[in-house]
């Protein structure tokens, strides 16, 4: 499998050009290529992040999170009305002060994975923790 070359993902937004970055792209814009900045007994490593900002919930309602509502009439709870509405969780914690860094919540550098969820959700219990959401 060494050979295959870098796997291409499957789709993201890029929340500060509003617009969708190519596969082809996204290891740049996710700060993921590796480089001899850190490396582990002579092998290059993705280094920690230099660029936290798209990790906000203010960015990802700038970049139009909120279009991932259902339309009213079909949606359990009343949406994402603003930023405040999103709830972020990492390793299952959540993280709900909005002025703490990432380093408060022990989100390693060069972290790749948050959970951004409607908080109301959260409140009511939904989705069921037992969900393949959360998987």
């Amino acid at each position: 499998m060494a050979g295959e070359g870098v796997s291409l993902g499957k789709g993201a937004w890029d929340c500060d050009t509003n617009k969708e970055i190519p596969p082809e792209k996204e290891a740049e814009v996710f700060e993921e290529i590796a480089t001899m900045e850190f490396p582990f007994e002579g092998i290059p490593t993705v280094p920690p992040r230099k660029d936290m900002d798209h990790m906000v919930k203010k960015a990802l309602w700038t970049g139009g999170i909120e279009r991932s509502n259902k339309p009213e009439g079909k949606r359990s709870t009343r949406g994402l009305q603003c930023w405040e509405d999103l709830a972020l969780i990492y390793a299952g914690q959540l993280m709900s002060d909005n002025d703490a860094s990432l380093s408060v919540y022990h989100v390693p550098p060069g972290c790749q994975v948050l959970i951004a969820i409607e908080h109301e959700k959260l409140l009511r219990g939904h989705p069921d923790p037992d969900s393949a959401y959360w998987n």
